[in-house]
């Protein structure tokens, strides 16, 4: 009898899978584009960030038919840009001051899923009992302090957290805002609103961070965007907040 915590052979056949089509896309492209591989290692001179949601479904480099080396891309659940998170301001600052980046797009996307976390947890109120997320104060580029999430319970220990209390840290400020929102009664519709909103959220965000932008930068103009990305249309709609900083 199988062990029935053993995956389905389907599934454990799919990374070797992956490494094979990986093989016969790259003898196929050696093939036709002899200069593809050794163009792309070369050198990275992209001119765009791309700030995405880690959805699968989101693919930046098919959506603007964009060639290796013409994007650089950070992505995470529901496309924050946190004044507190040195993931984001290290790929920022890398974009601008190592590849010369001049613009930084905020993607957000229809039915995201970091979104719909985000508004269901923002619809109920906390359940008494249970470890609570407050705001705290941390550092920040902006020389201050400024607000985040962190686990508070009545006992620290080494014990590994709830990978759903993780995703909850992290959408902290995401609910915050949502309950300040007067959302339309339809929820399909408050989720398009939620999603807009987000966007415009974190272009404000990198709006803070001018002074870090033109140190980064060199003194180069930087152009902020917001967009979303519709699966239903493979079109990238502009929200028409586009900031210049720098």
């Amino acid at each position: 009898m199988s062990d029935p915590k053993l995956p389905p052979k389907d599934v454990e056949k799919y990374a070797s899978e992956f490494l094979a089509s990986n093989l016969k896309w790259a003898q196929r492209m050696n093939q036709a584009f002899p200069q593809y591989f050794p163009n792309s290692s070369a050198k990275q001179e992209p001119k765009i960030l791309w700030v995405g949601c880690s959805d699968s479904r989101v693919q930046e480099s098919d959506a603007t038919t964009s060639l290796p080396g013409n994007v650089f891309v950070h992505r995470n659940i529901a496309n924050q840009f946190h004044l507190d998170d040195d993931n984001a301001l290290s790929v920022l600052a890398y974009a601008l001051a190592e590849l010369g980046a001049q613009h930084v797009v905020i993607v957000g996307h229809r039915h995201c899923g970091g979104a719909i976390s985000a508004m269901n947890e923002a619809a109920r109120a906390p359940e008494p009992g249970k470890a609570k997320l407050q705001l705290t104060p941390s550092y920040s580029p902006l020389g201050r302090n400024v607000l985040h999430s962190s686990h508070i319970t009545d006992k620290q220990d080494e014990t590994p957290r709830d990978p759903k209390e993780a995703l909850s840290r992290w959408l902290v400020p995401l609910v915050g805002h949502i309950r300040q929102l007067a959302l339309p009664k339809q929820e399909e519709v408050a989720l398009d609103v939620i999603i807009e909103e987000n966007v415009k959220v974190q272009v404000n965000n990198l709006t803070k961070l001018d002074s870090f932008i033109k140190k980064s930068a060199k003194a180069r103009p930087v152009w902020v965007h917001g967009w979303v990305y519709d699966f239903s249309t493979g079109f990238v709609k502009d929200l028409e907040i586009t900031q210049v900083l720098g």
